[in-house]
């Protein structure tokens, strides 16, 4: 572990921003700062810097205190992550009761299991019940205390084989990693991020492959003040539910209450949950996403993005479904997504509650199953809320040249 004087001003590297800026104007650079629900998120800024190489040592300075096994460190920190880290085999293998949960796939493709939770988990109920093998450092994630900033030097930094969990903390910042090969294949046996009664949080300029379960999970308590940007979620995979290669397990949020923002990520190659969203009091804005689906016709028509439940509220605004079978469920909670051309009466709702118009939506093809809907409901509740938190998306139309170039680790611009 190398203890370092100074933070380093930009570690993912500073792109040059050739092309991008000219689609959406002088305004394009400021387009990435930190917006949103979480633009609060300051995580370690101010505190001791530190860079690590092993396990060991990230281990230590993600938290380094615990109280009845769960994290107190509250020191702010900014932790620097360098090369790849990898857990996988560091803690033994392992084995449970399971089941084949997916479908029998044929090569090149592998069905996925899953390790039941405990006794009373239902989830391979009405099917054949066996051992399966799990990695043991996946189902035990790396705990992160508050006023932590955990960020990749350079573009290629990675952490293997085991996620990070925010468990009743508050203000964490998470830049510039890839998280990746934790269980693959395999359902419950971990995930990239989990979530859990914690606020003020800032996920920005990672990729996520290769997990078993959710690349983000949220739920048990509040989740409040978040913001997801400029990922990249790679769900291309051997392992699938539908036997076509695409990750289906990607972002879950179940907590009460949640407000999350969701923009400028990059989703492709998975075939659902994207977000899937649960639980009362939730308030999600998506925003200037690109769903990108390269296997329409082998996926067989299962791909979807948005999914909520009946009590969610989902602001959708300035995103590009490219080739998505469904990109929001029909039945989806309280949603309000503008498709195509927007009238002048559903705009003047925009520029009475939010001061700004709403931005479009675009879906190319047209989806045969539409589930976009302007319940105006979702309007309101965003109209009573600081207008800081509802940052303006940009055309949907400049979406798929500015996500493709700037979405994922080594990125980032200094701040």
């Amino acid at each position: 572990m190398k203890h370092i004087k100074r933070s380093l001003r930009v570690l993912g590297g500073l792109a040059v921003v050739v092309g991008v800026s000219s689609v959406l104007g002088s305004n394009y650079v400021r387009s990435e700062a930190l917006n949103g629900f979480g633009s609060a998120a300051t995580g370690g800024l101010g505190g001791e810097v530190v860079q690590v190489r092993s396990t060991k040592a990230l281990k230590y300075e993600l938290c380094r205190s615990y109280s009845f096994g769960r994290c107190n460190d509250n020191s702010p920190r900014e932790i620097q992550v360098a090369g790849t880290i990898d857990f996988t085999g560091t803690e033994g293998q392992g084995e449970g009761q399971g089941c084949q949960y997916g479908r029998a796939c044929s090569a090149p493709y592998k069905s996925e299991s899953l390790l039941l939770i405990d006794g009373n988990d239902a989830h391979c109920d009405g099917k054949e019940k066996t051992l399966v093998g799990f990695d043991r450092a996946g189902k035990h994630p790396l705990e992160i205390g508050s006023n932590k900033t955990v960020i990749g030097v350079g573009p290629s930094a990675t952490i293997k084989g085991k996620g990070l969990r925010l468990n009743g903390v508050s203000n964490v910042v998470i830049r510039n990693l890839t998280i990746s090969d934790i269980n693959q294949g395999m359902i419950f046996a971990g995930d990239a991020i989990a979530i859990a009664r914690a606020d003020l949080v800032w996920i920005d300029h990672n990729r996520f492959h290769n997990i078993g379960r959710q690349m983000i999970a949220g739920g048990l308590g509040p989740t409040t003040n978040i913001t997801i940007s400029w990922n990249d979620f790679d769900g291309s995979d051997t392992y699938s539910s539908y036997c076509n290669g695409e990750h289906y397990w990607n972002l879950l949020f179940l907590g009460v209450p949640q407000t999350i923002t969701i923009a400028n990520n990059y989703f492709h190659e998975i075939s659902g949950r994207a977000p899937h969203i649960d639980g009362a009091q939730a308030i999600i804005h998506l925003l200037n996403n690109y769903f990108r689906n390269t296997n329409a016709q082998q996926s067989g028509g299962f791909f979807h993005a948005v999914d909520a439940g009946p009590s969610v509220q989902v602001l959708i605004e300035g995103n590009y479904f490219d080739n998505i079978e469904t990109p929001v469920k029909t039945g989806s909670g309280h949603i309000f997504g503008l498709l195509g051309k927007s009238s002048r009466t559903v705009q003047n709702v925009c520029l009475t509650v939010l001061g700004r118009r709403c931005i479009e939506n675009i879906a190319s093809p047209v989806p045969r199953i539409n589930g976009f809907r302007l319940d105006e409901a979702v309007v309101q509740s965003f109209g009573a809320l600081p207008r800081s938190s509802i940052p303006l998306p940009f055309p949907a139309d400049a979406v798929s040249a500015v996500i493709t170039a700037r979405a994922g680790p080594g990125h980032l611009e200094s701040r």
